[in-house]
């Protein structure tokens, strides 16, 4: 059921040191989120299944938690596999959703790359955001759109920061994370039901990609020399 861009941890291969990695590095972003928080009324913008959310509640249990994604399987599924009392899920469109109170604070985990203006997400966090509130955001900073066909932006830490800056938006704390390329299996052609890890094949897609976008290669070639065979994850606390 997980794929490159989605996991649920429920059905990862508690054997697998490549699904477990992946596991850790994703609950570490939500950790650092717990620890961020501030006020009463929390938002967890594109929660997926809803692991990550479940944790902010069971950290926070005197917090109100409310988990928002566009879709209505991974909704479903959090609603049946992570629930508690000061948790609730609603299925919505991160650009439109809308709320009669504000939130104090709102955290938006790998959500900003996906979507085609992510400007216009940084505005509706901006309404959505009370007096004082933070904002609890991470991207990658390392190129991504070669591997994975579900990003449509690259960030680097100045490009993610101008996105909160005309909104008031300051940085504070922030945590970075560094994730080693998995070579084994990376132009295995073996359907997805078969695959042993989630970037099993990408190197496939990835060769595809320079093929129509040759000068990409350039953006790749300089990250690595910078970063080394490593995929860079900056998570930060914005506070308005």
């Amino acid at each position: 059921m997980h794929t490159i861009e989605r996991i649920y941890p429920k059905d990862l291969d508690p054997h697998s040191s490549d699904d477990q990695n992946t596991l850790r590095i994703h609950m570490e972003r939500y950790e650092f989120a717990a620890s961020q928080l501030s006020g009463e009324r929390i938002l967890d913008m594109a929660c997926g299944c809803g692991y990550g959310t479940a944790l902010l509640a069971e950290r926070n249990p005197q917090r109100q938690i409310t988990g928002v994604d566009i879709d209505p399987a991974a909704i479903a599924y959090a609603q049946q596999h992570y629930q508690l009392p000061n948790l609730r899920y609603v299925c919505a469109d991160a650009e439109l959703f809308a709320a009669e109170q504000a939130f104090d604070s709102i955290v938006s985990l790998e959500t900003i790359e996906h979507l085609p203006s992510p400007q216009r997400l940084i505005d509706n966090y901006a309404r959505l955001l009370a007096a004082g509130g933070r904002v609890i955001a991470s991207v990658p900073i390392t190129p991504t759109l070669d591997g994975n066909p579900h990003h449509l932006h690259d960030f680097s830490r100045r490009s993610f920061f101008a996105l909160f800056r005309q909104h008031g938006l300051r940085p504070q704390e922030h945590f970075e994370q560094i994730q080693w390329w998995q070579f084994k299996g990376l132009f295995s052609k073996r359907p997805d039901q078969a695959k042993q890890h989630r970037s099993e094949g990408v190197g496939n897609a990835v060769l595809l990609y320079y093929q129509r976008h040759p000068l990409y290669l350039f953006a790749r070639l300089g990250s690595m020399l910078r970063y080394g065979f490593s995929n860079r994850y900056l998570t930060c606390s914005f506070q308005r």
